[in-house]
């Protein structure tokens, strides 16, 4: 018989592997202390105890909180996964899959679920569920990755006939990481360490085995690898084809642990556009600013910019942003306009330094831009599109180095996607932001 204390800590459980995909398919930095933030119609509040390199983070309490902020109920796990579906099936477009009325959601797998006292969507195999239960101590860890990555790991990639991604999700972030993250948060290990011991054997296979080069040269060089998401995802389903509840889950990027990190990437270059445009680094002066704040100010609090950029902030804050994108090496921003009138804001920005390089595996030149035609009567006459191609173009230029410029608009703003793609960009996938899902629009050099 389960007793009420077991249930208790099931349920935490399951809340908990709720919360770490939730984080890790929008892809919001977590650092230990308090955590807060909003799912759907939910305002959540816990304390991060153990932070993880593999995302496998451990958690106090998960509390529901009132207008206040103050916790005002534990978070039941069906209660989070009815926020997690409203709020995912918001993010995608009322066409795309996951919002199709035979995928189901995920409170279907959670109803599913809590009969049969299961954890996880997407649960690891047994045996490696059972590693990570009964391994006592390092070196017994370490043996067991030892063994792992020659028994298991390596004669699967000597073999592997499939594409990289699903190679990496079976053979690695759904393997010997996924493992390394449960100890750790059981607290036998440092994660760090067993991460060192596998880069160590992953670069022993390389130089032995060079036809799996191809594959393990990947796993350590890219700045990202591939997982699966179970929760964000326009793709997702719940149920198959006979209306039976299953979840099937849709390939995402994840930072990778044994990354060891890229060259410093230089800072942002100012392109020249050309063909009448004008592009100058705002100018930040006085204590209120100067006419550019203003400028950018009144842009951001116009309707059709404040619907999409939800940043409608106060002068004196956009004051702030702005001297502190001037200060920083992250991002420039910029005043452009066309034939001696100003008609928008641009931010220029590297994507090492940004939040978008959680989510693909990006080059340390890669570029990113954000773009704002702030004058109402300069939007929808194809000024956005040539725009973004003198943009995309001066950059490419700019930085020889530098082999595709990006941008990640959200899905629902068919406008701005239109625009990018009208440019030249190509849409590369989804992916998903603390705030948004976004298309990640590529302008790639020829």
């Amino acid at each position: 018989m389960t007793s009420g204390v077991d249930l208790a800590g099931q349920s935490h459980q399951r809340a908990s592997v709720l919360l770490r995909r939730w984080l890790a398919e929008t892809h919001t930095p977590v650092s230990e202390g308090p955590l807060r933030l909003t799912v759907g119609p939910l305002r959540l509040g816990t304390d991060v105890l153990y932070r993880s390199p593999t995302g496998a983070h451990g958690f106090g309490a998960i509390h529901v909180l009132d207008e206040a902020g103050d916790p005002a109920a534990i978070a039941d796990p069906a209660l989070l996964a009815a926020a997690c579906s409203a709020d995912a099936r918001a993010r995608a477009l009322p066409d795309a899959p996951i919002n199709a009325a035979e995928a189901g959601s995920l409170v279907d797998w959670v109803l599913h679920a809590l009969p049969r006292h299961r954890l996880d969507p997407l649960p690891l195999t047994d045996d490696l569920v059972a590693v990570a239960r009964s391994v006592s101590d390092a070196a017994e860890a370490q043996r067991w990755l030892v063994a792992n990555v020659e028994g298991r790991l390596l004669p699967a990639a000597l073999g592997w006939e499939g594409d990289r991604a699903a190679a990496t999700t079976e053979l690695l972030t759904r393997g010997p990481l996924a493992v390394i993250g449960l100890l750790g948060r059981r607290g036998v290990v440092h994660e760090e360490d067993l991460l060192a011991e596998l880069r160590k054997r992953l670069r022993g296979v390389a130089e032995a085995h060079p036809t799996a080069g191809w594959l393990v040269e990947h796993w350590l060089t890219s700045p990202t690898l591939t997982d699966l998401a179970a929760l964000n995802g326009s793709d997702l389903r719940y149920r198959d084809g006979s209306g039976q509840v299953e979840v099937r889950p849709v390939p995402f990027e994840v930072p990778n642990p044994l990354w060891e990190g890229a060259a410093e990437a230089p800072g942002v270059p100012l392109p020249e556009l050309g063909d009448g445009w004008s592009l100058r680094p705002v100018r930040v002066v006085g204590d209120d600013g100067g006419p550019d704040v203003a400028l950018v100010h009144r842009w951001m609090n116009t309707e059709h910019v404040a619907v999409n950029w939800n940043q409608a902030w106060p002068r004196e804050q956009w004051r702030a942003e702005l001297a502190g994108q001037l200060g920083g090496q992250h991002s420039l921003p910029c005043v452009v306009g066309r034939d001696g009138r100003d008609l928008g804001y641009l931010e220029l920005y590297r994507v090492q330094r940004d939040k978008l390089a959680r989510c693909y595996p990006h080059d340390p030149h890669d570029l990113g831009v954000h773009i704002a035609l702030g004058e109402p009567d300069a939007v929808g006459r194809g000024l956005g599109s040539a725009l973004l191609r003198a943009v995309a173009r001066g950059l490419l230029e700019a930085d020889p180095a530098c082999l595709r410029v990006v941008a990640e608009p959200n899905v629902h703003n068919g406008a701005s996607v239109g625009a990018f793609g009208k440019a030249g960009f190509r849409r590369s996938g989804e992916v998903g932001l603390p705030n948004k899902n976004s298309a990640l629009m590529v302008f790639a050099r020829e």
